[in-house]
């Protein structure tokens, strides 16, 4: 029986399993990921969610009296 389809070798897919296993002791030894830090506030004066051009125009006046 001749096979139709793409069939990897048996030895690359046994190296992608070992591949994937390794990766997974690896992760698993490194343990988890702190927490990425939060700007907690950026001393900006914008507004929360803007939701018209005016609140736009209205936030980048605020930014040009900050500069000024």
């Amino acid at each position: 029986m001749e096979l139709k389809k793409y069939h990897p070798p048996i030895r690359r897919l046994q190296e992608d399993y070992a591949a994937r296993i390794a990766r997974r002791k690896y992760i698993a030894a490194r343990g988890p990921r702190p927490p990425k830090g939060k700007i907690t506030d950026n001393s900006e004066p914008w507004l929360a969610n803007p939701n018209s051009v005016s609140d736009y125009l209205e936030i980048s006046s605020r930014d040009k009296e900050s500069e000024a």
